[in-house]
């Protein structure tokens, strides 16, 4: 994950030594992660069929490791847990006096909810469904521990109105400062996961009723596009897919865009993907849903209708992106996205808590 690897990096350039336990299940060992940790331990992830039937859920339960308790216990370490997934053995007793903190990257059991809501396949839908209510009755256990890394507002209101120990940290990234190319771009761009099955319904969506609609170039770039939306894209000329860009690649698409487009369809985490749009992009149009939980709403074009979506594209595709508006974001970027502040932040709330003894 994006904010996992930049957390790491920038915590490791300001002298932190980070000794990271991960699950590994088909990915390679990466000799990226390797240079900026102290040490690397992998375990095997046990998402075999007995793992669903847990009365924790599947996301948890899956990460059980006894080889990853024993290592945690043989040091005083503070523990970071990077997300609720990676949390079995929190309220562990021998774990008890030990300092403790969750990276929380969005409301878990909302999310699933939300997968289910959008779901087609009947058994799909019920694996979400039941995943989201184990979710909503484990999540119980980031009470009582140290603190929570919020990554966004909405989500930092969520946890501390029901946890009370709650921090905002934004997320992570690979930029230091906006980077974004001032003039005209050529196409509009549309940039996720397209086997997400919300991506897929947004981009859906987008060919329907936007891309197909306007006379401009139109680009859908992401991870692994089913087939149905390459059939769904050949029939209109002004539309293309970009599949599986590497990071290069898709930094690139995301450059030279005249338009960077992104709705959502759930108010939920942080879309790290408009980060990267307002860092290195142009024109931004976004609906309130994206833009919820954030405080870049002045940066982008909030439309919430086809129509206005199509007029603002009309619009912007005739107005230069000026060095004004890079100034704009060179003064509000950094100073609330700053991976070296949250590095700060974070050494200071985990090195300074008390110990639970204390």
């Amino acid at each position: 994950m994006i904010d996992t690897y930049y957390r790491i990096k920038s915590l490791n350039d300001l002298g932190i030594h980070i000794h990271l336990h991960c699950f590994e299940y088909g990915r390679t060992h990466s000799e990226e992660l390797e240079a900026i940790c102290e040490t690397i331990k992998y375990y095997p992830r046990k998402s075999g069929f007995l793992s669903c039937f847990s009365i924790k859920p599947y996301i948890v339960s899956s990460r059980k490791s006894n080889e990853l308790l024993k290592n945690l216990i043989i040091n005083d370490f503070p523990i970071l847990f990077d997300g609720i997934h990676t949390t079995y053995w929190i309220k562990h007793p021998s774990l008890s006096d030990r300092k403790k903190f969750v990276r929380v990257h969005n409301i878990e059991h909302k999310y699933y909810d939300n997968l289910a809501k959008h779901e087609s396949d009947l058994s799909k839908k019920f694996f979400f469904k039941v995943e989201s209510l184990r979710l909503k009755w484990y999540e119980k256990v980031l009470g009582g521990i140290n603190c929570l890394f919020s990554i966004s507002n909405s989500d930092q209101k969520y946890f501390n109105e029901k946890y009370h120990n709650s921090k905002l940290i934004t997320p992570f990234h690979p930029f230091i400062k906006p980077e974004c190319m001032p003039g005209f771009g050529e196409y509009l761009l549309y940039h996720g996961d397209l086997s997400v099955n919300e991506n897929a319904i947004i981009v859906i969506s987008l060919i329907d009723n936007v891309f197909s609609k306007v006379p401009f170039k139109c680009i859908i770039a992401g991870k692994n596009p089913t087939n149905q939306l390459l059939i769904k894209v050949s029939g209109h000329s002004n539309i293309d897919i970009v599949a599986n860009p590497d990071n290069k690649e898709m930094t690139q698409l995301i450059c030279n865009a005249q338009i960077n487009i992104l709705p959502a369809l759930e108010m939920n985490g942080y879309k790290i993907k408009l980060l990267f749009a307002l860092f290195a992009g142009r024109h931004c149009i976004v609906n309130s849903k994206m833009k919820s939980g954030h405080d870049l709403g002045s940066l982008c074009h909030v439309t919430d209708s086809d129509v206005e979506t199509i007029r603002h594209i009309h619009q912007l595709m005739g107005e230069e992106f000026s060095e004004k508006m890079i100034e704009e974001r060179r003064k509000l970027l950094p100073e609330n996205y700053s991976n070296q502040i949250n590095s700060e932040k974070l050494i200071e709330l985990i090195f300074n808590s008390p110990s639970p003894s204390l």
